[in-house]
């Protein structure tokens, strides 16, 4: 057990920037807690200790450079998140944690497979097939693009203070260790390729979303899409960008699900359309929840500003990169614009006096706590816009870097000007609410299409046999896929203990067949 405790002390890594990642990881969770004080009834203390432990583990994950331990934290991080989902129901955590298994099992196999090849620490990696596996062992995890379907479901279902843990810094865990892997010099051509889909699709989906929680959680798979983009193009500024934007997302993300939980309890639903008075029922909540979406969208003086500017600079200079890169950024003006504009500035608001409003204020009051948390992500957002040299030892070099403060603003003028016209030409673009997402849908839908084209096929083949072999076959295997992820549950957690004993000893078991 000493011995055990020394390699852990060993395998810190003090320098670089992941001590300050750490710490804003800790932060967030504070801001989390505080959210959670009254948002969280039943069991608090067992809340919190859970939270304590998932501290403890997401620390692991980024400071250690071994191996066992980084998955030894990553599969505690796994089990805490996947017990603070309980304060929702049991469904969630029960698909939530079946969605993590799959992904620690692609995850266990790339681990494996980068010791065997001789990488004996976390480091860079020159392979690119070992680049890629690797990719795809954090993809299911921090929702990269083709394994985010579980990201929108889950995040909008969970608890408020549980959304912003996951949105918030969990997902950002993977990045943070694709930092450590991929090379600075060369960057990740598969990165950058996953990050712009994310960014364009997930930012569609999110523009079209008229439930905050939704909106918010694709807004997430899309902003992940920048880290990816920034650590798929490599360099001194691309992955300072990367840094600067888990930060400056982190913050934000945090900030607006806490908000989220507010609005859906001053006003008993999650649909923006229905908000009224927004910022006069809750000021502080309105001001975090306007700067949360300025700082998503880039807006000048905000910490999303300062990193989506680094991303740019690591990227070729030229006309047509600066136009892809507006684009971009008007996308996530417009989703970020159209809901800020029917929860405070649609033409149904207004409709109460202020004397009708002060009796009509809903029954949840205001708490310290969570005015705190809310306090605490928006001073953040603005002080790393201002400076973002500030961040610990991050980057002193950054407090020379020249953010051409005059061409910010010129863009956010052009955006704000942009998004208004067509939003008040369109008037806020209505879109028909979507029933609440759920992964039984998605897996009925899939079923469906399996279904489809085992009747195209039957027509092609009419022979008794097949039909009834194929009816069966989807019959089977959807019920064993009900049963593994209902089922099964308490099955599934042990195999955390064995995968982790299996990498303990993995250099003699490697060496006992070889």
């Amino acid at each position: 057990m000493i011995l055990l405790v020394e390699q852990f002390l060993n395998s810190i890594i003090w320098e670089s920037y992941f001590p300050l990642l750490a710490g804003t990881g800790v932060i967030l969770t504070l801001m989390t807690a505080l959210a959670a004080w009254h948002y969280i009834k039943t069991k608090k203390m067992w809340y919190y200790i859970i939270t304590a432990v998932y501290i403890l583990s997401f620390l692991t994950v980024i400071l250690t450079d071994n191996w066992f331990f980084f998955l030894f934290g990553w599969e505690l991080v796994t089990l805490t998140t996947t017990f603070l989902l309980a304060w929702s129901s049991w469904k969630l955590v029960k698909q939530y944690f079946v969605i993590q298994f799959a992904g620690s099992s692609i995850l266990l196999f790339a681990v494996l497979t980068a010791n065997a090849a001789g990488y004996a620490k976390i480091g860079v990696i020159d392979s690119f097939w070992l680049q890629f596996l690797l990719i795809m062992g954090v993809g299911m995890k921090s929702g990269l693009f083709g394994f985010h379907f579980w990201l929108p479901p889950i995040h909008s279902e969970a608890p408020a203070p549980v959304s912003a843990i996951l949105s918030g810094w969990v997902v950002k865990l993977g990045y943070i260790f694709l930092l450590k892997i991929i090379p600075i010099e060369t960057g990740n051509p598969i990165l950058f390729f996953l990050g712009f889909t994310m960014i364009v699709y997930a930012g569609w989906k999110a523009f079209r979303s008229s439930d905050l929680k939704v909106m918010l959680a694709y807004s997430t798979v899309s902003q992940l899409g920048f880290i990816a983009l920034a650590v798929g193009i490599g360099g001194k500024y691309g992955f300072l960008g990367a840094v600067l934007h888990i930060i400056a997302h982190g913050f934000a993300k945090t900030s607006l699900f806490i908000a989220s939980g507010i609005w859906q309890k001053e006003f008993g639903s999650r649909v923006f359309y229905d908000f009224k008075d927004a910022v006069l029922r809750r000021p502080v909540s309105g001001i975090v929840t306007i700067l949360g979406f300025s700082s998503l969208s880039g807006v000048i003086f905000t910490a999303g500003y300062n990193s989506k500017y680094l991303i740019k600079s690591a990227h070729s200079s030229g006309f047509l990169n600066y136009i892809i890169f507006f684009l971009l950024g008007l996308l996530t003006f417009f989703y970020a614009g159209r809901t800020v504009y029917w929860i405070f500035f649609n033409k149904n608001n207004g409709e109460y006096s202020s004397e009708s409003l002060l009796k009509d204020i809903s029954s949840y009051p205001i708490y310290k706590t969570d005015l705190a948390a809310l306090l605490i992500g928006g001073i953040a957002l603005i002080v790393v816009g201002l400076f973002p040299e500030i961040p610990g030892s991050l980057i002193p070099q950054l407090a020379d870097k020249d953010f051409h403060i005059l061409s910010g603003i010129r863009d956010t003028i052009i955006y704000l000007a942009v998004v208004i016209f067509v939003l008040k030409r369109k008037s806020g673009f209505v879109f028909e609410v979507r029933e609440d997402l759920s992964l039984e849908k998605y897996l009925q839908s899939f079923l469906n299409f399996v279904y489809k084209i085992g009747k195209k096929s039957i027509k092609f083949d009419t022979e008794k046999i097949f039909e009834i072999f194929f009816y069966n076959a989807i019959f089977n295997g959807a019920r064993k896929l009900y049963n593994f992820i209902y089922q099964d549950f308490s099955i599934q957690i042990l195999w955390i203990p064995i995968f982790l004993t299996v990498l303990l000893l993995w250099n003699q078991i490697y060496s006992f067949f070889n």
